[in-house]
């Protein structure tokens, strides 16, 4: 399938364009950073009109972790585009009311959270037509000498302490020392987290909206919204805010003419995977509303385009919201979040 007219997902293509904007448009653009070990500068890119106290501002951030879905990256760079530069990146104007969103909004970017592995990544984009979704996992995790297919998932690993090693370095994972390796969602140790952990300090953040693909086997379903796999133990406004964000998500997606799930779950995760998430993120579901993207991945049915179309229209959905105010997350649940 033909990739979208200046499809940027590569880190030699998005890393000049951020700083290119940054310079630009500095009443407009702020940026932090942090490096992989290998070397690559992860962004944070905040966009707003800078002229205007952030007071009463409505803060998002929105991030990417995984370098096996570029559609996430596409989708970020080309809503920066339409608005600093007024257009998508195939010159084509944009809709959006940027004087507005700039004036009233404060939005976060981490458009790509490992650059080292999009780096390595053989393909621009996955869209079914060359890969099996059984050689696709290779290419994310790493093939095992054992059986030739996919290879293990851990959150942090010691290329050492494998045996057998995996006959090729999967494209999920960022080295972050001489023989160690994590994923980037489930270590702090990540360039990924150690990057939210700096902008979250920095600023309250109003949501927090994560951006992710999936390849759904046999399914009719080519989008979803999930909610914190730790939903039903979040204080009542975060559990009301994070399902009825991820609702309007999927109505959207819905009117759009995709294939949502009906409604937002919770992640469905158990064992070590569910514990990554409830130890590497608990923190950060109790602070702020915070919901997950899962947009096709990997299949002739969801072009590129519409991988990047379905990904944008959540992040203008959460744009467009106001979400919870001061005084609905207040009390317990506001004082909870910051011991936490």
């Amino acid at each position: 399938m033909p990739l979208p007219h200046a499809w940027l997902v590569k880190p030699h293509q998005t890393q000049p364009r951020i700083l290119a904007w940054a310079e630009r448009y500095p009443e407009l653009v702020e940026l932090d950073s942090v490096q992989q070990f290998v070397g690559f500068d992860v962004y944070l890119i905040t966009v707003t009109d800078r002229r205007v106290p952030d007071e009463g501002k409505m803060k998002c951030l929105f991030t990417q972790p995984h370098a096996h879905e570029p559609a996430t990256t596409a989708a970020c760079m080309d809503f920066l585009s339409q608005l600093l530069d007024g257009c998508h990146l195939d010159g084509t104007p944009t809709d959006l009311d940027r004087d507005r969103i700039l004036n009233e909004t404060v939005l976060s970017f981490v458009p790509d959270g490992n650059p080292e592995g999009r780096a390595r990544s053989p393909e621009l984009c996955w869209d079914g037509s060359k890969w099996s979704n059984e050689e696709f996992w290779c290419f994310m995790r790493g093939i095992d000498p054992r059986t030739l297919g996919m290879w293990e998932r851990f959150d942090h690993w010691d290329l050492r302490e494998q045996d057998p090693r995996p006959l090729s370095l999967g494209i999920v994972y960022e080295q972050i020392g001489e023989f160690e390796y994590v994923e980037p969602n489930r270590s702090h140790a990540s360039a990924y987290f150690r990057l939210i952990h700096q902008a979250l300090e920095k600023r309250d953040y109003d949501q927090f909206l994560d951006l992710h693909q999936t390849e759904f086997i046999n399914s009719e379903f080519n989008c979803m919204m999930l909610l914190p796999i730790l939903q039903e133990e979040l204080p009542k406004p975060l559990q009301r805010e994070n399902s009825a964000w991820a609702q309007e998500i999927v109505e959207a997606w819905r009117e759009a003419g995709a294939s949502p799930v009906s409604g937002p779950q919770p992640l469905s995760y158990t064992g070590v995977q569910g514990d990554y998430f409830r130890h590497r993120w608990g923190h950060i579901y109790h602070r702020l509303p915070c919901v997950s993207t899962e947009v096709h991945n990997n299949s002739p049915r969801t072009s590129p385009a519409e991988q990047q179309r379905l990904t944008e229209i959540a992040i203008r959905v959460s744009v467009a919201r106001r979400g919870l105010t001061e005084s609905e997350l207040s009390g317990s649940a506001r004082k909870e979040a910051r011991v936490l």
